[in-house]
């Protein structure tokens, strides 16, 4: 009895809150019909009232939606900016954390027992720390996986098996186990996005982007120091990884600070 009275006091509390959302709602849906007739082209224009649906948005939501419909609008004229947008979505909504959470554990599993030249343990001072410093999923990704090929005796094609292996177990498993490892809460409460029940299903393309950066990474596959920071200038999810494992490194020195100068400049 206690618990059902408390339920509809608390109902009756965000009522206020709902019908506003609600009212916002249809307003930015409007505008964007309007958008859409008019063929408006203002992207900073729109986005004062499109953006107002990310104050109250919920992953497989109407409001998720609605702001796809607006991407959908956008690649009508500009196909890139409307591509990033909905990678910036899908990260802020929680379709790729467990991906990347399935990343960590290949991570932490091929590089049980190293550690750093301070003697710390490699994966939680080093690569969680690379992982973190990532801008998106990918990047967080490779920056789990960017030493695995080169110190734990796999090649990039086993690593990406490995991470297939991991993402199908992680997804299939229940909620409860999703994060039964320390460092993970720890690092879901930095960036501050929760799992959501769909996981995006990685494409073919984007995990060759993924299997390429890694290979690049690995100071093995290339001749010479000099081709080794040609190669991974010439990509840029490597080079944005190779730059916040430089940050991350231990004992960095001049000669990592030469690297650092040389990459940037790309």
């Amino acid at each position: 009895m206690e618990d059902s009275l408390l339920s509809r006091e608390l109902i009756e509390a965000f009522r206020p809150i709902m019908e506003m959302n609600n009212a916002r709602f249809r307003q930015v849906k409007t505008m964007l019909a309007g958008f859409i007739a008019t063929q408006e082209r203002d992207l900073h224009y729109m986005d004062e009232y499109m953006d107002a649906l990310f104050d109250f948005m919920d992953p497989e939501s109407d409001t998720e939606m609605l702001m796809r419909q607006y991407y959908d609008y956008i690649a009508t004229f500009d196909a890139e900016d409307a591509r990033e947008r909905t990678e910036r979505l899908k990260n802020d909504m929680g379709y790729m954390t467990k991906i990347i959470y399935a990343a960590g554990l290949v991570a932490q599993k091929l590089h049980k027992g190293q550690v750093d030249k301070g003697g710390h343990d490699y994966f939680e001072s080093h690569l969680l720390k690379v992982a973190d410093a990532g801008f998106d999923w990918k990047e967080k990704i490779v920056g789990f996986l960017h030493d695995a090929s080169e110190d734990c005796n796999v090649t990039v094609e086993d690593v990406m098996n490995l991470l297939d292996e991991e993402i199908s177990r992680v997804v299939d498993n229940p909620k409860e186990h999703w994060y039964d490892e320390e460092w993970w809460e720890e690092w879901m409460e930095d960036i501050a996005v929760y799992p959501c029940t769909v996981t995006h299903v990685m494409t073919i393309e984007e995990r060759d982007e993924i299997k390429t950066a890694l290979t690049l990474l690995n100071h093995h596959t290339a001749p010479s120091r000099e081709e080794y920071i040609n190669r991974i200038s010439s990509n840029l999810l490597a080079l944005k990884v190779k730059l916040n494992d430089l940050k991350k490194q231990h004992g960095y020195n001049s000669h990592h600070g030469a690297d650092r100068e040389r990459l940037c400049s790309y």
